[in-house]
């Protein structure tokens, strides 16, 4: 029965090998097209960001209602945050915390970003012990029958299949910790930016009042 059982795990293992190989050229994929993808971003960025400063830009004039000149020198994300914000004014929900609900639906979009590039840290490593540990029971069981030529060849495979693994991990933790600075680059401008209109808000509703007034009486 013990015998029965233990080659029925050794047969188990061996029907998860084409799996794994499949799910580890899939990590590789996927850690090409993450560091191509973070690549991309980093131009846009740089590109975006050269001689940008967020102090000097609010110091220039109010953040709402600025014109197109004083937009067109933001960066992307903080163009479209300004654009949900004036959304939000339009239809006058920006009051009871819907500009804090905006910045933190913000911030939670930009960390869940974070989440394909930390699982395949922890991924790529896991599958390649995996890859690496199944091949060496054929190797074992090869070497029992004498087959040298075989045990060799199984074992370039397992160690191939280390390899591969920590690669895609440390691809993928590189790209995760750029990212993850960028992302609390972001956050921190979003905030601050968010603190500015929260202070301009009373202010062009005091400025918008007198108006009201005045169209009432007449």
């Amino acid at each position: 029965m013990l015998q029965l059982l233990e080659n029925g795990l050794f047969a188990l293992g061996q029907v998860l090998r084409f799996p794994i190989v499949v799910l580890l050229w899939a990590c590789v994929a996927a850690a090409l097209f993450m560091v191509g993808r973070c690549f991309m971003e980093f131009l846009a960025r740089s590109r975006e960001r050269r001689g940008f400063d967020l102090a000097s830009w609010l110091r220039q004039g109010p953040a709402l209602g600025a014109d197109e000149r004083r937009l067109s020198a933001l960066p992307l994300s903080l163009r479209r945050l300004l654009a949900d914000v004036e959304t939000m004014r339009a239809g006058s929900s920006l009051g009871d915390g819907g500009l804090e609900h905006l910045v933190l639906e913000r911030e939670e979009r930009a960390r869940h970003g974070l989440t394909p590039s930390r699982a395949l840290v922890k991924l790529g490593p896991s599958l390649g012990l995996i890859g690496t540990l199944v091949p060496m029971g054929s190797s074992l069981a090869a070497m029992a029958t004498g087959n040298l030529a075989d045990m060799a060849c199984q074992m370039v495979v397992a160690f191939t299949s280390t390899i591969v693994g920590l690669v895609t991990g440390t691809l993928a933790y590189v790209v995760t910790a750029v990212r993850q600075h960028w992302v609390a680059e972001s956050v921190r401008e979003d905030r601050y930016i968010a603190e500015r209109i929260a202070a301009e808000l009373p202010a062009r509703s005091a400025a918008a009042a007198p108006g009201v007034l005045a169209g009432v009486g007449r």
